[in-house]
C-alpha cells in the first residue's frame, strides 16, 4: 500500500511538472539565447578594444556632455581629469549646459577658464534678460506707459502674445564675446575639436545637430526652455531646448565618426515628492523631459559618468565649484577604465587671435519687416563704425542700444570679412495695456491706454489713455518728429485730469478737494543724441476746484477759471532700469509760466526741479541720492499751483513731491529745497529692502485767513523724516510697503503704494 502511495504522488508530480515545462521551455530557451548574444556582445567588444590597441591608429573619442542646467557644472570636473591624463579629445557633442561647456573647450578655453568664467557670470542678470534702460530712446520713455499687462498689435490689429517670459538677448551677447576667437568659422567641423550642437525643433519635436552656423546663436537655441526663453529662429525654423528630444546626444558622436564615447549625464531623475514649489517643478520639468531619451543614449555609451550632485538643482548657478568637484570625483572613479585605452597627444587648440577689437567696413541688415525706415535707423547706430576697428565691447553697445528699440525683438550678428550681418527679429510696434494702482491717502486708478509707434524718418509716437477709479483722466499724447537718434518734432497733446488736493493742519487733514483741468498742449519737442530731451511750447487750460469734505469753507480756495501756459521742459535718463535703479542718473527741470487777461489778474512762474543719482556699491547694495524743489512767485495764484510735499511718489508735473515722514500733499509751499539720501539692498530676486533719509527747508504760502496751514521760512526752518521699508519688482509693477516718520510730529506713518503710477 505505501508503495502503491508513492509511485501515485509521483505519476501526480511528474505530470504537473510536465504540464508546465512546456510553458517554461520556450522562455529557458529564449533566456539561453539573450546569454549566448551577450556572450557574443561581450566577444565582439573585447575584439574591437584589442584591434583599436593594436590599430596604428589612436580611435577616436567622442565626449558627451549632457544638459541639467546648473548640474552640467559637473562637466567642468570631468574636463579638469581628462586634461590632467592628457585624455585627448576628438569630438564633443553637447545639450543645452553641455553644449555651452562643450563649445567653450571646442574653441580652445582650459578646464580652470571655463570655470573661472561660470563664477564669474553675473547669472541674475543672464536670466532676467531685460533691456537696459540706460540707453533707451528718451522719447520712448517720456511717451510710453508701462503696464500691468500688455498685448501688442500691428496695424492690422493683430494681436501677439509673448512666446516666454524672457528673452535671451543678453546670454546670446554673453556666448558672442566669449566665442569671439572663432567668430569667422561657421563651419563646426572645422573647430579645433569638432563639435555638434543638439536643440529641439518645435513644428517637429525632433532633434536637430548642428554643424554650421552661428555657433553663439545655435547654443542659444539649445538652452532656450520653452516658455521661459524664446525659441530661436534658424532657416525660417524654431527651436528650443535639447531637453525635448535628445538631452544626451550620445548617437550624434557616433555619426560624427567617434569609437569610444565618454559619456557625461548630469540629467536628473525622476523623483516623487509632495513638497512642489517653483524651482522643484523646473526640476521636475527637465527631468521628465530628459527621461524619455536618455537611457537609450546611455546605452551606447563606452564609458558612462553619472556624477552624484542629487543635492543641487537645476537652477543652483551659484554652485560653481561644488558641482564641478562632483563631476571630478566620478571621473577620477572611471579613470582606470579610461586609461585602458590608447591615448594620443591632444590637441592644441588655444585660439591666439585678438578679439578685444573688430573691424567694420560694412553693414548689412536682413529684417523680417517690410518697413525700410527700420533699416535706416539701425544703420544709424553705426554711422560712426563704418571702416574704422572699434573694441567689440561698443559693438555689443550698439547692439543693445538697438535691443531697446520698440520695434525690436531680438538682434543676432555675424562679422564675414569685415561685413557686419544683422539678423533682426522685430515684433509689432503698437501696444495696449491695463493697469492697476494704490496709493495710500490717494486712492485706487485703473488705467487702460495704448501707444502706437510709427518709426521713421518722419515718425510719430502717440498714446492714449483712459483712467478710472477714485479720480478720471483721459489723455491724447502725440509726437510728430523727424529723425533718429537727433529728433526734431511738434508736440500735440490733450488732457483731461481729475486729481486730489488736500489741506492739513499739521498731520491732520482738514480739507479735501477735487482740481479738475483740461488742457491742449503744442509744442516744439527736441532731442540730443539720446542725451537731453526739451520741450517748449503754450498750453491752454481750464481748470477747477471743488471742495467734497473739510472745515474750511473759504470761497477764495474754490476756482473756475482758464488761462494760458508757456512751458520749458529739460530731462534725461541713464539709468538702467525703470524700477529700483542701481546706477546711472536722471533728472528733470520745468519752467511754467501762466495767466489770464482778466479782472482777477492771475499770472504765475513755477520752475521745478528733480535730480537723482545712483551708484552701485555691490552687486546688491546701492545707494542713491537726489535734489529736488521749486517755488512759485505770482499774483492769485492758483491754490492747485502751489508744491505739494508728502507722500511715496514724485510727479513733477503736478509740483509733488515725496518726503519720508510726511502723509501725500501734507505740506502746501511757495518754495522748497531738498535733499534726500537713500540705501537699497536686494535680499531676493526683485525683493529690496530700503531705507531713506531726506531733510528740507521751505515757505509757505499765506492763505489769507488760515494761519493755522503752517508759517515755515525758506532757510530758518528745517525739517527731515527718514522711513525703512520693503520694496517688490512685481508683475503688475512696483510694490512697496514703508514705515516713516518726520522730526516734527515724531509719530510713525504706514504708507502703501502698489503699480505704477498713473
Amino acid at each position: 500500500m505505501i508503495k502503491f502511495t508513492i509511485i501515485f504522488i509521483f505519476l501526480v508530480i511528474n505530470s504537473f511538472v510536465f504540464s508546465i515545462s512546456e510553458e517554461d521551455k520556450k522562455i529557458e530557451e529564449l533566456k539561453q539565447q539573450i546569454q549566448l548574444l551577450n556572450k557574443q556582445i561581450k566577444k565582439l567588444e573585447s575584439d574591437k578594444l584589442e584591434k583599436l590597441k593594436k590599430s596604428k591608429h589612436s580611435p577616436k573619442v567622442g565626449l558627451v556632455l549632457s544638459g541639467g542646467g546648473a548640474k552640467g557644472f559637473a562637466h567642468v570636473g570631468v574636463l579638469k581629469v581628462l586634461e590632467e591624463n592628457n585624455i585627448k579629445i576628438d569630438y564633443i557633442t553637447g545639450s543645452s549646459m553641455g553644449a555651452i561647456i562643450g563649445a567653450l573647450y571646442s574653441v580652445g578655453y582650459t578646464s580652470s577658464e571655463i570655470e573661472t568664467l561660470l563664477v564669474q557670470m553675473d547669472w541674475e542678470n543672464q536670466f532676467k534678460d531685460s533691456a537696459s534702460q540706460e540707453d533707451a530712446p528718451l522719447d520712448q520713455k517720456a511717451f510710453t506707459k508701462d503696464y500691468a499687462a500688455s498685448l501688442r498689435y500691428d496695424k492690422e490689429f493683430n494681436f501677439s502674445l509673448p512666446k516666454s517670459f524672457r528673452n535671451s538677448q543678453t546670454s546670446y551677447l554673453a556666448l558672442k564675446k566669449l566665442l569671439s576667437s572663432v567668430e569667422d568659422i561657421k563651419d563646426f567641423d572645422k573647430l579645433p575639436i569638432p563639435l555638434r550642437i543638439i536643440a529641439t525643433e518645435l513644428d517637429t519635436g525632433e532633434a536637430k545637430a548642428f554643424k554650421s552656423g552661428d555657433l553663439a546663436k545655435v547654443i542659444t537655441a539649445s538652452m532656450a526652455i520653452p516658455t521661459i526663453f524664446d525659441p530661436v529662429k534658424i532657416d525660417n525654423k524654431y527651436y528650443a531646448d535639447a531637453l525635448l528630444s535628445r538631452n544626451f546626444p550620445v548617437q550624434d558622436a557616433l555619426d560624427l565618426g567617434a569609437d569610444i564615447i565618454i559619456g557625461v549625464d548630469v540629467g536628473t531623475s525622476l523623483k516623487d515628492r509632495d513638497d512642489y514649489n517653483i524651482i522643484s517643478i523646473i526640476d521636475q520639468i527637465v527631468s521628465i523631459q530628459s527621461a524619455a531619451s536618455t537611457p537609450e543614449q546611455r546605452s551606447l555609451s563606452t564609458i558612462l559618468i553619472s556624477p552624484d550632485i542629487s543635492e543641487y538643482k537645476t537652477t543652483d548657478f551659484y554652485s560653481v565649484k561644488e558641482i564641478s568637484e562632483a563631476g571630478e570625483v566620478a571621473t577620477r572613479e572611471k579613470l582606470g577604465e579610461i586609461l585602458s585605452f590608447p591615448i594620443g597627444k591632444p590637441k592644441q587648440n588655444v585660439s591666439d587671435k585678438n578679439t578685444d577689437f573688430v573691424k567694420i567696413d560694412k553693414v548689412i541688415i536682413n529684417s523680417d519687416s517690410k518697413s525700410a525706415n527700420h533699416k535706416d535707423i539701425v544703420k544709424d547706430f553705426f554711422k560712426n563704425s563704418v571702416n574704422k576697428t572699434i573694441p567689440l565691447d561698443d559693438l555689443h553697445t550698439s547692439i543693445l542700444k538697438i535691443y531697446n528699440l520698440d520695434f525690436i525683438n531680438k538682434v543676432y550678428y555675424t562679422l564675414d570679412n569685415d561685413v557686419l550681418k544683422l539678423d533682426l527679429e522685430e515684433t509689432p510696434t503698437n501696444l495696449v495695456g491695463l493697469g492697476f494702482n494704490y496709493q495710500t491717502d490717494y486712492g485706487t486708478t485703473f488705467s487702460i491706454g495704448t501707444d502706437i509707434n510709427r518709426a521713421g524718418r518722419y515718425g510719430s509716437i502717440s498714446s492714449l489713455e483712459g483712467n478710472f477709479g477714485d479720480y478720471l483722466g483721459l489723455k491724447l499724447n502725440n509726437f510728430f518728429y523727424y529723425g533718429v537718434s537727433n529728433k526734431i518734432g511738434i508736440l500735440l497733446n490733450l488732457d483731461y485730469t481729475e486729481s486730489p488736493f488736500n489741506l492739513y493742519s499739521g498731520s491732520h487733514k482738514i480739507s479735501e478737494y477735487i482740481n479738475s483741468n483740461f488742457a491742449v498742449k503744442t509744442g516744439i519737442l527736441t532731442q540730443y543724441d539720446n542725451k537731453l530731451l526739451i520741450s517748449y511750447g503754450v498750453s491752454m487750460n481750464y481748470s477747477k476746484l471743488d471742495r467734497e469734505i473739510g472745515q474750511i469753507q473759504a470761497a477764495d480756495l474754490s476756482y473756475s477759471i482758464s488761462y494760458g501756459e508757456v512751458f520749458l521742459n529739460l530731462s534725461w535718463d541713464r539709468t538702467n532700469t525703470s524700477l529700483y535703479p542701481t546706477s546711472g542718473t536722471k533728472g528733470n527741470i520745468q519752467y511754467n509760466w501762466g495767466g489770464n487777461m482778466g479782472d482777477d489778474k492771475l499770472n504765475y512762474l513755477t520752475p521745478g526741479y528733480l535730480m537723482e543719482g545712483y551708484l552701485p556699491i555691490s552687486k546688491k547694495l546701492s545707494l542713491n541720492s537726489s535734489i529736488f524743489g521749486g517755488s512759485i512767485t505770482g499774483d492769485d495764484i492758483l491754490p492747485d499751483k502751489y508744491i505739494k510735499l508728502g507722500g511715496v511718489n514724485t510727479t513733477l508735473d503736478k509740483r509733488e513731491f515725496s518726503f519720508a515722514g510726511y502723509h501725500f500733499q501734507q505740506k502746501l509751499l511757495k518754495s522748497l529745497i531738498g535733499i534726500k539720501f537713500g540705501v537699497q539692498y536686494e535680499i531676493l530676486d526683485d525683493l529690496f529692502i530700503l531705507g531713506k533719509w531726506n531733510i528740507a527747508t521751505f515757505e509757505e504760502p499765506d492763505l489769507k485767513k488760515h494761519d493755522d496751514i503752517g508759517n515755515s521760512s525758506l532757510w530758518r526752518d528745517y525739517y527731515q523724516g527718514f522711513k525703512v521699508g520693503i520694496g517688490y519688482s512685481s508683475i503688475i509693477g512696483p510694490i512697496e510697503l514703508s514705515i516713516s516718520r518726520n522730526d516734527t510730529n515724531k509719530e510713525y506713518l504706514t504708507q502703501l503704494s502698489v503699480g505704477y503710477n498713473f
